[in-house]
């Protein structure tokens, strides 16, 4: 072959492998193109990264859910958590009910955190109610702590009443005030028009003769009605010398229609107060209904906190006569639902 035959065939094969070389670049970078556009979802990169992704679903806490979420207890129980089903409820729809690395947080007020128990406070009364917040894992619910006092909860096997200086307390014929109590918050009916001179009559303890003042005020303003107070607070021995009078005069079985013996008296309380205006001249009757100011405070005294605390056809429960003139101060929500439902402080208590 001539030299220059040879010179030729290199220069063709140089071509050959240089188009060869172009046309495999090309095809690799088409082909590595449509692998980034185009990812196969068959390999197990995605695969790997699912795992991990649905097992952070599943462990993630949606809420935190309580059966019963209102409880109900007394003034000063102690509350056991274990009285709750707590649920943590994940966002993959799964359910675990939970019994360890719970926290609470208790509401000052109503609820007290002691040693880690939940207490209920001594001044908590019913009608009363506080939050109970519950944590874990950083979700938190709430329980609804209603205070509701039974008759039981607060008499001892004497019949004395435990809770004497709550303004839910309860004193009737079978339920006593000790002869010492004496409620340490009386005040004197200042700007409240009186009709005795007596000033142990002239006191009602603070929050009452609050109530009273203002309920006073609104007859006067809205009906331009002047009403008087005539009995408040009665001692023990003011009311034994009440009482033995009425015996004397009346006979005990009559006596004991319309007057408590000593220890069983409202007016000891505090809480209660005996009201008259002018047209019944300044005295106490069942009457006082029949007049006008007398049927302002039967529809109006709730809004104030204070019930009729004797009515009219209820005397078997109360043990007394019907008494429109009687004023006992129990809270506006109390007041509210035994005047919206008709009952007796007893009727209220025994739901």
């Amino acid at each position: 072959m001539s030299r220059r035959s040879k010179r030729k065939r290199q220069r063709f094969i140089v071509i050959i492998v240089a188009l060869l070389l172009i046309l495999f670049l090309l095809i690799f970078k088409t082909i590595n193109g449509n692998t980034k556009n185009n990812p196969d979802t068959s390999t197990t990169l995605p695969n790997d990264n699912k795992e991990p992704i649905e097992e952070v679903k599943d462990n993630e806490i949606k809420e935190i859910k309580i059966s019963p979420d209102i409880y109900t207890a007394s003034t000063g129980e102690t509350i056991d958590l274990s009285n709750f089903k707590i649920e943590a409820v994940y966002k993959s729809g799964k359910t675990e009910e939970i019994n360890e690395n719970i926290s609470f947080i208790t509401n000052g007020n109503i609820l007290k955190n002691e040693n880690d128990k939940i207490i209920v406070s001594d001044n908590a009364l019913t009608a009363d109610s506080g939050i109970l917040s519950i944590s874990y894992e950083g979700v938190t619910s709430d329980i609804t702590i209603k205070i509701f006092n039974t008759l039981q909860d607060n008499i001892n096997e004497e019949g004395m009443v435990t809770n004497e200086s709550a303004y839910d307390m309860v004193v009737n014929k079978s339920r006593n005030l000790s002869s010492s109590y004496v409620p340490e918050d009386l005040v004197p009916l200042d700007g409240i028009p009186t009709t005795l001179q007596n000033p142990e009559v002239n006191q009602l303890r603070k929050v009452a003769y609050e109530a009273l003042k203002e309920l006073f005020l609104k007859a006067k303003e809205e009906k331009s009605f002047e009403l008087y107070a005539r009995s408040g607070y009665r001692s023990y021995n003011t009311q034994a010398d009440l009482y033995n009078s009425y015996v004397s005069n009346h006979g005990q079985e009559a006596a004991d229609k319309f007057s408590a013996k000593p220890g069983q008296s409202e007016h000891q309380t505090g809480l209660a107060m005996d009201i008259t205006c002018e047209a019944m001249n300044f005295l106490l009757d069942d009457t006082f209904f029949d007049t006008e100011e007398g049927k302002w405070v039967a529809e109006n005294a709730h809004r104030f906190g204070f019930i009729i605390r004797y009515p009219k056809g209820k005397e078997d429960i109360t043990g007394y006569q019907y008494e429109p003139w009687h004023l006992r101060y129990v809270g506006e929500t109390i007041a509210t639902e035994i005047y919206e439902n008709q009952l007796t402080l007893e009727e209220y208590f025994e739901q």
